[in-house]
C-alpha cells in the first residue's frame, strides 16, 4: 500500500500541531456526542466514583492500563517483523493510533492503517496478513475463555430458552476446533490456490500468513493470552473496587462472557465497544441481583481507561503518520 506523502507537504509543522489539537478535540466532542446517545452520564459517575472508598486496586487498575496495550504492542512487534523490523516504541505507536482511527472506520480498518502506516518498507500490504492474524488469535483467546465462562453460566442460571443457549455453546466450541484445526494446516491450507478472482485479489494481502510457522503462531497466542489476563484483572479489581460481592468464578465468568460480546462487535460498533459492554453486563450481572446503576458504571469505568484514554492518546499520533509516509515513499524511490 503506497501512500503519497505530498498530499501533506503544504502543511508547516505550525499548522501540524494546530491540526493535532484540532483532531484532539474532535475526539474528545465524538465521546461526548457518544455517551449522550447512549444514556450515559459522565458526571454523575464521576460522582459515584468519587464517594468510593480508596482501594488500593485503584493504582493497581491504572498501573494495568498501559500494560494492556503494552502486550498489544509486542504482539504486533513479533507479527511485523515477517514484513519489517520495528521498535516496541514504534509498534506502541502503531497500536495506539490504529485505536483511533479504528473508531472512526467500519470492520476496524482503522486498526490496519494505523499499525500499517508505521511500516517503512515498500511492501505494506503484507502487513495487512500479519494485522489479521493478531487479530485473529486475540479473538480466538476471547473466544476460549468466553466459551468457558458462557458454558458455566448455563450451568448456574439455566437461562431461557436453555436450548438456545445451548446451541451457541456448541457452535463456539465448534469454532474453537476449527481454530485448533487451521493453526496446524497453516502452510498446507490450498485457499490461496483457486482461480476466483476475488480470492487471488485478498491473496495479495493475505499470503504472508501461511509463512509464519508453528511455534511463532503458539508465541503470539501466549501473548494474546497475557493481554486478556491483564484486561481481566482490570476488570475484576474495578468490580471488587466497586464492592459487587459474588464468588470470584461468578466474576471471572461474566467477564470472559462480557468481553466475548464485545470482541465478536466491536467491528460493528461506533466509538468502541461500550454499549456492548453494557448490554451484556447488565445481562449477567442481572441474574445475580447486582444493581445494574452500579455494574454499568463499573463497566463505563473499564471502557474509559482501556480504549477512551488509549483513543485520545492515539489521535495524537495519528498525524504524525505524515512522517512515515513520507520515509516510505523517499526509500520507495
Amino acid at each position: 500500500m503506497q501512500i503519497n506523502s505530498k498530499i501533506f507537504d503544504f502543511i508547516p509543522n505550525t499548522w501540524l500541531w494546530i491540526l493535532k489539537n484540532i483532531l484532539f478535540v474532535g475526539v474528545l466532542f465524538s465521546v461526548y456526542l457518544l455517551l449522550n446517545e447512549k444514556g450515559e452520564n459522565l458526571a454523575s459517575a464521576l460522582a459515584y466514583i468519587k464517594h468510593l472508598p480508596f482501594h488500593i486496586n485503584v493504582p493497581i487498575v491504572l498501573l494495568l492500563m498501559p500494560a494492556n496495550w503494552a502486550f498489544e504492542a509486542w504482539k504486533w512487534q513479533r507479527l511485523a517483523a515477517r514484513v519489517e523490523p520495528i521498535t516496541f516504541g514504534e509498534a506502541y505507536q502503531g497500536v495506539l493510533a490504529g485505536l483511533a482511527l479504528a473508531t472512526f472506520t467500519p470492520l476496524m480498518i482503522g486498526d490496519y492503517a494505523g499499525k500499517i502506516l508505521m511500516l517503512k518498507t515498500k511492501q505494506r500490504t503484507a502487513g495487512i496478513g500479519a494485522i489479521f492474524l493478531g487479530n485473529s488469535m486475540q479473538l480466538y483467546v476471547s473466544l476460549l475463555f468466553g466459551t468457558m465462562g458462557y458454558i458455566y453460566f448455563i450451568g448456574i442460571a439455566q437461562p431461557i430458552p436453555l436450548v438456545l443457549h445451548i446451541i451457541i455453546a456448541a457452535l463456539l466450541a465448534g469454532l474453537l476446533i476449527t481454530g485448533v484445526l487451521l493453526a496446524f494446516k497453516l502452510q498446507a491450507i490450498s485457499f490461496f490456490n483457486t482461480s476466483y478472482s476475488f480470492i487471488q485479489f485478498i491473496k495479495q494481502y493475505l499470503i504472508i500468513i501461511k509463512e509464519y510457522s508453528l511455534p511463532e503462531i503458539r508465541d503470539v497466542f501466549l501473548i494474546a493470552t497475557g493481554r486478556y489476563l491483564i484486561f481481566s484483572i482490570q476488570f475484576l479489581l474495578v468490580l471488587q473496587w466497586f464492592q459487587i460481592n459474588l464468588p470470584l468464578v461468578v466474576l471471572l465468568a461474566g467477564i470472559s462472557i462480557i468481553f466475548l460480546t464485545k470482541t465478536v462487535g466491536a467491528a460493528f460498533n461506533f466509538l468502541g465497544d461500550l454499549s456492548l459492554r453494557a448490554i451484556t453486563s447488565v445481562y449477567y450481572f442481572g441474574y445475580f441481583g447486582i444493581q445494574l446503576s452500579v455494574i454499568t458504571i463499573a463497566t463505563f469505568v473499564i471502557w474509559f481507561l482501556n480504549v477512551l484514554v488509549p483513543i485520545l492518546i492515539g489521535s495524537l499520533f495519528i498525524l504524525t503518520l505524515r512522517f512515515s509516509a513520507r520515509k516510505a515513499e523517499v526509500s520507495a524511490k
